[in-house]
């Protein structure tokens, strides 16, 4: 039995977390088919936790009906108060569900840091974590702006970026989001792409590191 993988998704409200999230889902839990391979004993098992600061989740009802191992998290952060929380939901999806991979979203105000922190100091029995940002190309300036100490928070430690809604913006905007991103995160790969208008497998391959 492989060990779990897991890919925590972080980014401003209205960034397009959940869009990224539910092609990701797809992409990763048909690569077997991708791959030539179309046993249905082959699929790959995904388990996803949505983490709202809210007491109802909308976004889960995009991903309601595809096979996923699905557990919410509501009325809190995974960063600090729902901390303690991930870890018994991430143990018991391990449990029940057996995913390889789990895919995290968390609150539009929550710290990659702090989430990667608290999983590696209270849960066992996993491979890796993948850091992943979503940010919004049309309203980075406007957040720079007015809460640049947030942003800058929500970047660190991050493995991927996704600047998404690049569509919405000109060449100029672009260029001064992606120069900020390189300062904030030189490390991390960077990805342009409008997930509304798809994310193509090629990105999917290159943030996973699969082979093409």
């Amino acid at each position: 039995m492989s060990l779990l993988r897991i890919v925590l998704i972080s980014g401003f409200l209205g960034s397009g977390k959940t869009t990224t999230l539910v092609q990701m889902a797809d992409y990763l839990s048909h690569r077997a088919v991708l791959n030539g391979n179309e046993s249905d004993e082959e699929k790959v098992q995904v388990a996803i936790i949505e983490n709202e600061i809210g007491t109802i989740d909308l976004d889960v009802k995009q991903l309601n009906g595809k096979g996923y191992a699905i557990q919410e998290m509501l009325s809190g952060c995974i960063c600090c108060s729902l901390r303690d929380n991930l870890a018994f939901t991430i143990t018991g999806l391990m449990e029940t569900a057996n995913p390889e991979w789990l895919l995290i979203e968390a609150t539009g105000l929550a710290s990659a840091r702090e989430v990667i922190e608290g999983i590696e100091s209270t849960v066992s029995g996993f491979s890796s974590i993948l850091s992943l940002v979503i940010v919004d190309a049309s309203r980075l300036s406007y957040l720079l702006g007015r809460t640049e100490s947030m942003v800058r928070r929500q970047l660190e430690q991050v493995d991927t970026l996704i600047l998404n809604k690049v569509d919405l913006v000109s060449q100029d905007e672009k260029s001064e989001a992606l120069g900020f991103l390189s300062e904030v995160c030189p490390d991390a790969k960077v990805f342009e792409l409008s997930a509304e208008n798809g994310i193509a497998d090629e990105i999917w391959q290159e943030v996973f590191n699969d082979e093409k």
